[in-house]
């Protein structure tokens, strides 16, 4: 039995690179727990030879082989797997290692989902890449189907004034995001307002005193379930501030909205639920 004949692939990647291959891709490395969610929905489980420590949904992406973290490449393990695609995350991997890996001839193709519709965009990108459309494509409409759904049950108040909320992805430092950042637009979707979108960069560590003069109505933290009750606790030494007088300190759950995967959709309804008690 043959095997089906096809062309070229060429498609361009987040950073507008070109990528080319003779073939799908049949050995793939996925640098970021969120890329490895996306290649599993858009149909390439089978093709993944390494990823990154905590790559662990769904349950089979824990069983592939590490190749480091996401901020920590192992360079000589990536090798030792020959793989034909490597999967970076542009805003996460450490961009002197992604060039050292593009340096060393490998085929290195960015990504970083920018907004809601990017998810599926990526998708149908993965699976051109990995010759596995037709998941790519039905992941891709489930996506879209169940985005729709959720526009229309929580996109009701729009009129209504937006909540001010900080969003804390680290302790120490304080960290957030910007304007930019999908977690800010999945905060703006449930009807908050990002007290950093203007931020200058992606993610920003702003000091306790410019949270404090923001008056935060809502605060939501996207540690670890233990290390946000943490985090969440720190706040309670300052009971003037709005989401401290209104008990509105909340965590979510950060797999749900640092991967920018169909997960998000799960992470919308989490942090819509939150803010909308304010309404």
């Amino acid at each position: 039995m043959s095997l089906p004949a096809f062309s070229q692939i060429s498609i361009k990647d987040d950073t507008q690179q070109t990528i080319r291959l003779e073939q799908p891709a049949q050995r793939i490395i996925s640098l970021s727990p969120g890329i490895t969610e996306l290649v599993f929905a858009a149909g390439g489980w089978d093709k993944l030879i390494g990823a990154v420590s905590y790559s662990n949904y769904p349950q089979k992406a824990k069983n592939i082989p590490r190749i480091g973290s996401y901020d920590s490449l192992d360079i000589e393990q990536i090798l030792a797997l020959q793989p034909d695609l490597i999967i970076a995350w542009k805003s996460g991997n450490p961009e002197y290692q992604i060039q050292q890996l593009q340096s060393l001839g490998l085929r290195v193709y960015i990504t970083e989902p920018e907004n809601f519709s990017s998810i599926p965009k990526t998708l149908r990108k993965f699976g051109q890449l990995m010759g596995s459309n037709e998941k790519a494509e039905t992941s891709a409409r489930e996506f879209e189907q169940k985005f729709n759904a959720l526009k229309k049950q929580y996109q009701n108040n729009q009129n209504q004034p937006k909540i001010r909320t900080f969003i804390q992805i680290w302790n120490n430092p304080l960290m957030s995001v910007n304007g930019q950042h999908l977690i800010s637009k999945v905060i703006e979707f449930c009807g908050g307002s990002n007290v950093f979108a203007q931020a200058r960069t992606l993610t920003s560590t702003p000091s306790i005193e410019a949270i404090l003069a923001k008056d935060p109505q809502v605060i939501i933290a996207t540690g670890m379930a233990y290390s946000s009750r943490q985090w969440l606790k720190r706040w309670q030494q300052w009971p003037f501030l709005c989401a401290v007088k209104n008990k509105r300190l909340y965590a979510a759950n950060p797999d749900h909205l640092v991967r920018h995967t169909p997960r998000i959709l799960l992470g919308i309804e989490e942090v819509c639920e939150l803010i909308q008690k304010q309404n």
